[in-house]
């Protein structure tokens, strides 16, 4: 605790002149800390989850910066790279729960996975979705849009895609 305040005052009353590194430095530890915030906060939004008993939770799956809270568990192979896939989803701001993009329930998403058609983060958590599985995948900011951000979302927001897949073809 005193070492974190430490590093904090350092990092903020340093001199730029000719401590680039450091500043860099700090501005890296700073991003670092508020990755491992998003996903403390991501962990308690799901444990929330977990409690609702209106929308039971099946299964929580978790890939480094990316979290897969199946609602419903699907059938059929795995999704893998290659596969195209079709499925409904809301782009959710986590920060906000406010919809920044969806494909609606009229015309779904078809794209095959692992060409480089989804952000990373969404890609790895579209990885292992079964055909029917209605899932959330939560992104921290790093492996949704990392530091450029798009359209209202500034860089390093977390995000949440809400899937319903509908098909996945080999």
């Amino acid at each position: 605790m005193i070492r974190n305040k430490l590093y904090t005052m350092l990092c903020i009353f340093l001199p730029l002149g000719g401590v680039g590194g450091v500043l860099s430095s700090c501005m890296a530890e700073s991003l670092k800390d508020r990755l491992v915030k998003q996903e403390e906060d991501m962990e308690r939004f799901i444990e929330t989850l977990k409690a609702n008993t209106e929308q039971p939770v099946d299964t929580v799956h978790y890939f480094n910066g990316v979290y897969r809270v199946v609602y419903e568990s699907g059938s059929g192979e795995p999704a893998a790279a290659g596969d195209m896939l079709e499925f409904y989803y809301w782009a959710i701001n986590f920060n906000t729960k406010a919809v920044y993009d969806s494909s609606g329930t009229t015309v779904p998403e078809r794209n095959r996975l692992g060409a480089g058609a989804y952000i990373p983060g969404l890609e790895r958590g579209l990885t292992g979705m079964q055909g029917g599985e209605h899932a959330l995948i939560l992104l921290t900011g790093k492996e949704a849009y990392g530091n450029t951000g798009v359209g209202i979302l500034p860089a390093y927001t977390p995000v949440m895609f809400e899937i319903f897949m509908l098909s996945i073809t080999k």
